[in-house]
């Protein structure tokens, strides 16, 4: 029998097709069960328990159902190491395969009674024994005689240990001492833990980078770190943090020079890259106070080699439009110690105000510390403004000479989404005829606001505001810009910003010598980053507390984002005709 070779060549692509087919209708059919890995179903234990039980049995390699018997002991091994991670070293533990379904595991336990630590032998020797932060450590660790052993927590203290003794400058530290005994059938457990730190090293000399000798000096200013005290990176940390906070310098680099090391003095090594010679700056926001905002700034960070920086910026809204110019010249530490020349023009449509103010002042700040954050920044300022307006049926101008001094404090807990906190404000000013002002008088301003947080879910914010003009003979002596108004998002909210206020004949806004302030918020904690609120503001502005006060309550939401917390709240005003209601937006700072 003859077969030509096209034949051959015809039958063979036939048998190539049909082993395509094959091969395409096995992947379209389901793996077979027995190659599909166990599956765990643990129960009698819940929690934290439960949880690293579960982690124990992901980390097993995959096990087939036809392999189960085989690695029973691995299994139920793994189950066991869970449990004396947390304390429980003598568990009843019982492992089979599910009769409904044979790829899935059941694991019952019985924890029984946990190991308890009834002796903690924590030795510290060298210089570390008679510091403070290491005392601190070890009693609010944890791990204490008493509680239950827990593997994670020993482990932790060891490098909490180990990292304290780095960060403050124990570079010959080391943990020469460190064991657990467990006596399961008594439940019991002794740990053995020997810190021995060595000597403490002290700060040494500070070398600086190649830059200009006037950067040099100015940096000087700044460096509270002192040859011959004990070596804190927390120290390094708040300088690198001062001199990045001047605006001078667009990258600070300071560290240990370890490999320079003598007689356990650490070298100090700060170098820095300053700023552009040039920084611009657009920003715009938003709020019911004073609708879309814009703004704009020119920065010249060094203006001359011995620190002296120029600011412009312009700022518009609906009601207001700025246009500010500063010179800064330090005076000592540029953080804390400085002169500041302003001159500014303000252009205000705000209700029943219209006005013009031309001002220029120069300022001595005196600045708290980093480190001092109970104390107060104090401005002392002497100012002239000079202000056309009109307010309600009045039309003037006025020239004041206004010397004065404000002081502040903040104290905060929690950066960006602050959980304790007080702010404090206060401000006084003199204006006289004697020197050339057109009215005699002196303004005190004052606020005081708090938040506390109970049970980390609730919080109060409360606030306080206070001021008052004396040897004031009629409030029309003096520019709208230097009279009270209240009402607002910051003030009473359910009211227009700045409309509460006393009223002439005609109903118009006329601003008031006295105004006090209150508020009240309760905040919870709905969901991470997400508050829900409600409050009540109360207030005047007054010439003699006849007038009635304002009373907003309403309730808000609150969203923390990188960026700041965006606040909507929603406010009646209780005492008004019609009780009628304001929606006010504001993104802020709680603080």
């Amino acid at each position: 029998m003859i077969i030509s070779s096209q034949g051959i060549k015809g039958k063979n692509h036939i048998a190539q097709t049909i082993a395509m087919i094959i091969s395409l209708f096995l992947t379209m059919v389901p793996i077979n069960s027995q190659a599909m890995p166990l599956t765990w179903e643990v129960e009698g234990i819940k929690g934290e328990l439960k949880k690293n039980a579960l982690l124990y049995l992901k980390a097993l390699p995959a096990i087939e159902p036809k392999q189960f018997n085989s690695h029973k002991s691995r299994i139920i091994q793994a189950v066991n190491q869970a449990l004396q991670a947390l304390g429980y070293y003598q568990p009843d533990i019982t492992v089979q395969l599910s009769a409904a379904d044979n790829r899935k595991v059941l694991i019952q336990i019985n924890p029984r009674e946990p190991v308890i630590i009834k002796r903690l032998h924590i030795m510290l020797l060298g210089d570390a024994a008679k510091d403070s932060a290491f005392t601190n450590l070890l009693q609010h660790s944890p791990l204490q005689e008493g509680f239950q052993l827990n593997d994670g927590q020993y482990e932790s203290l060891k490098s909490e240990l180990s990292g304290l003794g780095a960060a403050r400058g124990y570079f010959d530290a080391k943990i020469s001492k460190h064991r657990i005994d467990v006596y399961p059938e008594k439940k019991i457990a002794i740990i053995y833990l020997t810190f021995d730190s060595g000597k403490r090293y002290t700060f040494g000399q500070i070398n600086y980078g190649k830059m200009a000798p006037a950067i040099q000096k100015l940096l000087s200013t700044m460096v509270d770190i002192k040859s011959g005290t004990p070596y804190s990176a927390a120290s390094i940390g708040k300088l690198t943090q001062s001199i990045l906070s001047t605006g001078y310098f667009s990258q600070v680099n300071i560290y240990p020079q370890r490999q320079h090391i003598d007689d356990y003095k650490v070298p100090i090594y700060i170098s820095v890259t300053p700023k552009l010679a040039h920084e611009f700056e657009v920003g715009a926001g938003f709020s019911t106070d004073e609708g879309p905002r814009f703004s704009a700034s020119w920065k010249k960070p060094w203006a001359n080699e011995h620190g002296n920086s120029l600011t412009n910026e312009v700022k518009i809204s609906r009601t207001t439009n700025e246009l500010t110019s500063s010179y800064k010249i330090p005076d000592g530490n540029p953080l804390q110690e400085y002169y500041n020349l302003q001159l500014g023009y303000q252009k205000k449509n705000l209700e029943d105000t219209y006005s013009h103010l031309l001002t220029t002042s120069i300022h001595r700040w005196h600045k708290r510390s980093l480190t001092r954050k109970g104390s107060w920044d104090h401005d002392l300022f002497f100012r002239i403004d000079y202000e056309s307006y009109t307010q309600g049926n009045q039309s003037d101008n006025s020239l004041l000479l206004v010397p004065g001094i404000s002081l502040s404090r903040g104290r905060v807990r929690g950066g960006i989404d602050p959980y304790w906190g007080d702010q404090e404000l206060a401000k006084i000013e003199f204006s006289n005829k004697l020197w050339g002002s057109s009215a005699n008088f002196i303004k005190l301003w004052g606020r005081s606001k708090w938040l506390r947080t109970y049970y980390k879910k609730h919080r109060m914010i409360t606030r306080i505001e206070q001021g008052v003009i004396l040897q004031l003979d009629n409030i029309a002596d003096i520019p709208p810009s230097y009279r009270f108004f209240s009402g607002g998002d910051q003030s009473v909210r359910g009211y227009s910003y700045q409309s509460i206020s006393p009223v002439d004949k005609d109903g118009n806004l006329t601003g008031g010598r006295y105004m006090t302030v209150g508020s009240i918020e309760y905040n919870y904690l709905l969901a991470p980053k997400w508050r829900l609120a409600s409050f009540i503001d109360t207030g005047t502005v007054t010439n003699n507390y006849k007038d009635k006060w304002a009373v907003g309550t309403g309730f808000g939401i609150r969203w923390v984002t990188p960026i700041g917390q965006l606040k909507l709240d929603i406010a009646c005003a209780i005492k008004e005709q019609g009780k009628p209601w304001q929606f006010h937006f504001t993104m802020a700072s709680e603080l």
